[in-house]
């Protein structure tokens, strides 16, 4: 499209947006700070709308000021709603979509972009950064870990590259934990459920010296689990989680400062959690589907389990679980030269992933362990320097650096019943045994990374009223590596000349010995621009438009790199441009906030799977198509009195395939090698999203000895349906659902003491986290928790 028709297209649609949204449910929730910056203030008698100071442009601005969409949360409502990790901070935020079947699969969206739900790969990077305490998180499972002692969670919507270290082209979450203090504190809460639930977090902080202070915190999680395993009676889906972070905080004078954060975290589950509701037996055409997953069973004399997702039962033989551990040091200096502030953030991190998967989802011993572990390290390295005071133009510039590496160890093991199970009933039985009984297809990769960046971002105040803000970055990135598969099994020397050639036949199908490197590099220019305008003193009105791009990287996977059908393992990078307009309004002496935006992103060399004619059908990832998304965010938060607080935010988000013309076909279709998905919408992204709540208190006087209240709070979101596949196979597409949670309690002014009784999906919902039919036609889904409910108990001196 050219630039003359594109860009008034895209101007119209989003300031009419902005004109007909009403600025009904969204969600800043701002949060007041003390002079440490670690304890909430309560609301005051006025009614006022809490503050929250964020750092979203690298300086600390009422959130309220800062032209960008964000969506701001502090302690205290962190706390209150029990959003200890990103799964839950997104019935919080509807723009933030965080699909989360295990922790290496975990997806992390915003407005419909971030990474593809339905590829996981370690040679490609996150579109959408995690932030914490300044340290880019590089592996999505970095973020699965309990989240607790919080001083603040930012969420950044659109490209933010021109002021973080690592590149974020589809947004970033940023993660801030509480410093440690030059006056002694210690707090904690303690919480018990159903389910076995019980959960501990526990902190002390406090001087050693008249410069340095210290900080501890515990979190210790477990649960049990949803789903009955009928093959040994244990349930799935347990939780077991436990983590330590210690601080220092050294202020020599008062323009120097030293952070040094070192935390440590493991987390283990039996996670037999694949609920089957049913199978494909015929086409979409009419023909029936071959060798499907109940003709499987009844062959080999197997009893499925009943496709009923109430029952929550799953049937298991290969003891599926996973154990994952990480740990990490960053080290933040601050130091104030005057007229500028010098920061540098270094840090370390490693996570290891050892996953144990059973392959065919039944209780027959043929798929007896199908996995992909991870050993992950990472070096970053930040220096930044941003303007203080004020100034006609404020600026920020840095540099930055990243390490990192990540080895992999990919096993399919096939049990003594693999032939049985996974080829036609037709294949000669003595050739099949041979072939797959036993046999074992073991790979390794390492791709590496090294980044480097240099960014820089100004504002420009023209008057009092009008800023424009300007940023741009460079990156240039090289990404290397290798994959080494080899394949062992029983030996074929049995068989005639003819049975060896139809067993290799089919190995060859499963897999034997590749060995390919590859490697890519580019550098990639981004930016943005972003005029605002004070309207009035209630009302900001801006324009952005915004430059990303998601680097490529390596498809390291049991792919063909030689010969007639080769595929080439480089993607390329993804580019995003961003346009966007929106409003940030208060009123009523700041007893309502009330924001509104409305967004167009296009991108182009979208990372996705391919069907490739020329290569005999091959299906491979790599980049495929041009997507767009385009949408309205409004937000609401009011306080109208002091014993009340209201919430609202809400998205629609139009989401499709632009042009996809060679997309793999779903599965219910035969007869066809490719489909053309132009127009449909992306997978992972609901049209619509939304989230509500609020919080009653009432006064209770003197109690235990402390002034106190009664509270009364409830949470509402809903999220339109969905797909989870990249073909999107009508058999994967997830139905809308609402949860609902709830809280009453009673709690101390002073903080000394909140006695809380909670319950969440209080109407016990049936709602899915991922849904999808397999080769076998077996249809099968990881369900969202049940209700549950508890007591915390927390206190604070």
């Amino acid at each position: 499209m050219p630039i003359s028709t594109a860009l008034p297209r895209r101007a119209l649609w989003l300031a009419g947006a902005v004109l007909l949204a009403a600025p009904a449910t969204a969600q800043e929730t701002l949060v007041a700070h003390d002079d440490d910056r670690g304890a909430t203030a309560a609301v005051s008698d006025s009614g006022a709308s809490e503050d929250v100071l964020v750092t979203a442009r690298r300086r600390t601005e009422r959130s309220q000021d800062v032209p960008i969409a964000i969506n701001a949360f502090g302690a205290a409502q962190i706390e209150s709603t029990r959003t200890f990790n990103l799964r839950d901070l997104q019935q919080l935020t509807p723009s933030l979509v965080v699909t989360n079947t295990n922790p290496r699969n975990t997806s992390i969206n915003i407005r419909g972009l971030g990474n593809n739900v339905a590829v996981y790969n370690d040679g490609l990077e996150p579109a959408v950064g995690v932030y914490l305490d300044g340290v880019y998180l590089a592996r999505p499972g970095q973020t699965v870990f309990d989240l607790a002692d919080l001083e603040r969670i930012e969420v950044l919507r659109g490209p933010q590259g021109t002021l973080f270290g690592k590149n974020t082209s589809a947004g970033a979450v940023v993660v801030t934990t509480r410093q440690p203090t030059f006056d002694w504190q210690a707090g904690g809460d303690a919480s018990l459920g159903n389910y076995g639930f019980r959960q501990l977090h526990a902190y002390v902080s406090g001087p050693l010296s008249q410069h340095l202070a210290a900080r501890l915190f515990v979190s210790k999680t477990d649960r049990d689990g949803f789903t009955l395993n009928r093959f040994d009676g244990r349930y799935g889906q347990d939780f077991h989680d436990l983590n330590l972070r210690g601080q220092l905080l050294y202020k020599p004078t008062d323009t120097l400062t030293l952070r040094i954060i070192g935390d440590w975290g493991r987390q283990s589950s039996f996670t037999a959690g694949s609920i089957l509701l049913g199978a494909i037996r015929n086409y979409d055409n009419g023909a029936l589907f071959p060798n499907n997953y109940y003709d499987r069973s009844a062959r080999l004399g197997y009893t499925p389990v009943a496709a009923n997702p109430g029952l929550r039962t799953t049937d298991t033989d290969a003891d599926p679980r996973y154990r994952m551990n990480q740990h990490g040091v960053n080290v933040t200096t601050d130091w104030d030269i005057g007229p500028a502030t010098l920061t540098s953030v270094t840090a370390y991190r490693a996570w290891d992933w050892y996953p144990h998967n059973d392959g065919d989802g039944t209780s027959i011993d043929a798929g007896a362990d199908f996995h992909q572990s991870n050993e992950q390290r990472q070096v970053s390295q930040e220096l930044r320097i941003a303007s203080n005071g004020a100034r006609r133009v404020d600026y920020v510039a840095g540099l930055y650096y990243l390490y990192q590496s990540i080895e992999a160890e990919a096993v399919n093991r096939y049990g003594r019943r693999a032939a049985d199970w996974f080829l036609l009933p037709t294949t000669n039985a003595a050739v099949g045994a041979a072939a797959l009984n036993g046999y074992n297809v073991v790979s390794h990769s390492r791709p590496v990374t090294d980044s480097y960046a240099a960014f820089a971002q100004t504002i420009w105040h023209i008057t009092d009223a009008v800023d424009l803000t300007t940023g741009l970055r460079y990156t240039y990135e090289t990404k290397a590596g290798y994959f080494d598969q080899d394949a062992s099994g029983a030996s074929l020397a049995g068989l005639t000349a003819a049975q060896q050639a139809a067993a290799q036949a089919i190995r060859t199908r499963y897999g034997v010995r590749n060995f390919y490197t590859a490697r890519t590099e580019a550098g990639r220019l981004s930016g943005q621009a972003t005029l605002s305008w004070k309207v009035a003193a209630p009302v900001l009105a801006y324009v952005t438009y915004a430059r990303g791009n998601k680097f490529g990287g390596l498809n390291l996977a049991n792919i063909t790199t030689t010969g007639q059908f080769a595929a080439n393992p480089v993607i390329r990078p993804e580019t995003i441009d961003s346009y966007e307009v929106g409003a940030k309004t208060t009123w009523a002496d700041g007893r309502i906030t009330a924001n509104v935006a409305a967004f167009w992103t296009d991108v182009k060399d979208y990372q996705t799977t391919i069907v490739d004619v020329e290569r005999n059908g091959v299906s491979f990832f790599t980049n495929a198509a041009k997507v767009r998304t385009r949408g309205i965010e409004a937000d609401l938060r009011a306080a109208p009195t002091r014993w009340l607080t209201l919430y609202g935010s809400s998205t629609y988000d139009d989401a499709r395939y632009i042009s996809y013309a060679n997309a793999p076909c779903p599965i219910e279709i035969t007869g066809r090698t490719l489909c053309d998905l132009s127009g449909q919408r992306l997978p992972g992204v609901s049209r619509w999203a939304a989230s509500a709540g609020g919080e009653v208190r009432a006064p209770l006087g003197i109690n235990f000895g402390h002034e106190a209240e009664v509270y009364v709070g409830s949470d509402y979101s809903y999220r339109s349906s969905s797909n989870s596949t990249a073909s999107l196979s009508r058999y994967s597409d997830i139905p809308a659902y609402a949860l609902v949670n709830l809280r009453f309690g009673i709690r101390a002014d002073d903080g000394r003491y909140d006695i809380q009784f909670w319950g969440r999906n209080i109407a016990n919902s049936t709602y899915y986290l991922s849904l999808a039919a397999n080769n076998t036609g077996a249809v099968t889904a990881t369900l969202g928790d049940p209700r549950t409910y508890g007591l915390t108990l927390r206190t604070k001196w």
